[in-house]
């Protein structure tokens, strides 16, 4: 017998095997040989010369007694090429959807763009969208403070404590792990005494009022800019937690600002005076 059959139908007697992984039909007859589905009907496998490719896939009974009809292949559209003798060859492929198709590129398009929306907005946030939620520090004659606001009612401010060995009072608390600074409430200070206070956002900055007097807060890159009208102070927020250093003359043990985290304080302050608002 040669080494090829047009149909199933003329392969010796055996027995079908499992489809690979290629969708390929193989075929072991009583004598051993394997066949395999190739253009056009079945060849014997060797091993050098022939590779396991996937070729089109023919269709066949693994059964000389069953028969399929057209309905079983429902899901599939089948290149029908009936020869003379009534075989069908050709190959079949899963039918596409077109409405699948246009679900799942909507789908790809309206959740992408989404997805691209949501982190280009994050990686790209202004000095306004930062403003809620950053600390902004201060140095001035000597004296350490920091402004926090975390929405439009809260104004925190963070201070050295008045006697570093008695740590934060009962009107504040300790920020973070420092041992060195403490929190206070002013949105309730201000409550608690009566005064009015309000933080209102505006197109570049935000006016900060409390009863008659105001302040404008213009957020920066690295730092936050406040005009009250008679001059202007820069604060830092690109910049870490202040650290500390000991300090012992002989006559006074306390604890000092660290020099490293003033002078990096500077560098940041100096660079955002060439971007102040037009009011100062």
């Amino acid at each position: 017998m040669s080494g090829f059959v047009s149909n199933w139908e003329d392969l010796p007697e055996g027995e079908w095997l499992p489809n690979d992984e290629h969708g390929v039909h193989w075929y072991k007859t009583n004598d051993g040989t394997h066949w395999y589905s190739t253009e056009g009907g079945y060849r014997i496998w060797e091993e050098e010369p022939v590779q396991r490719i996937a070729p089109a896939v023919q269709n066949h009974s693994r059964s000389m007694n069953q028969d399929f009809d057209k309905d079983y292949f429902s899901e599939y559209d089948f290149d029908e090429d009936d020869d003379d003798d009534g075989n069908m060859s050709g190959s079949f492929k899963r039918k596409k959807s077109p409405l699948a198709t246009v679900l799942i590129v909507l789908i790809l398009i309206v959740g992408g763009g989404a997805a691209g929306y949501f982190i280009y907005g994050y990686f790209n946030k202004g000095p306004m969208d930062e403003f809620y939620g950053t600390t902004y520090w201060g140095y001035t004659d000597g004296e350490l403070y920091g402004y926090l606001f975390e929405d439009k009612n809260s104004f925190e401010i963070i201070n050295e404590p008045e006697y570093q060995e008695d740590g934060c009072d009962s009107d504040s608390k300790q920020y973070g792990n420092s041992d060195y600074l403490c929190i206070f409430d002013y949105a309730a200070l201000f409550a608690e005494y009566d005064i009015s206070y309000s933080l209102v956002e505006k197109s570049d900055h935000f006016e900060i009022c409390t009863d008659e007097d105001c302040a404008d807060f213009y957020p920066l890159e690295r730092g936050l800019v406040i005009d009250d009208g008679d001059e202007c102070v820069v604060l830092v927020s690109d910049i870490g937690k202040p650290t500390f250093t000991y300090y012992d003359d002989g006559d006074i043990e306390s604890y000092v600002l660290s020099e490293s985290w003033k002078n990096e304080y500077q560098e940041i302050v100096e660079e955002l005076k060439k971007d102040l608002p037009s009011s100062c």
